[in-house]
């Protein structure tokens, strides 16, 4: 088995309108302002201050004795309707992005996603809400 380490400092979060990108050991507020049933802004925020239109994020991973134990993202629905998020992953040793099943949260409610593999990095775009 091979260790894999890397320090990567803050990431910018947001890489096109709506499109996040996070690495392990973030964890992030997400206030959103919604208009005609449809997510239109989101942004990062220091502290949940408007928990009523904020997504509360975190991506982990576990890891005992330098081995990987897996990784794990939370998502939070703050709002009256299910969310839907679409993912990609990139993966230690493997080249490119490839596309991961998300489950839709629940309202008022947190999912927790988990993979055994170690991940990189994780791009969350496609926000939604169901129809």
């Amino acid at each position: 088995m091979t260790f894999y380490q890397q320090e990567i400092g803050k990431s910018k979060y947001f890489v096109k309108d709506n499109i996040l990108q996070i690495y392990p050991g973030e964890h992030l507020f997400i206030e959103t302002e919604v208009k005609d049933d449809k997510i239109q802004t989101m942004k990062i925020v220091k502290e949940n201050k408007n928990p009523l239109k904020t997504i509360e994020i975190e991506f982990s991973q576990k890891v005992s004795g330098r081995q990987n134990k897996g990784m794990t993202l939370s998502v939070s629905n703050p709002f009256d309707k299910n969310l839907n998020y679409d993912a990609i992953i990139n993966v230690v040793g493997k080249k490119g992005w490839f596309e991961t099943s998300i489950i839709p949260i629940k309202p008022k409610l947190k999912n927790f996603e988990m993979w055994s593999q170690p991940i990189i990095t994780i791009v969350l775009n496609n926000w939604r809400f169901d129809k």
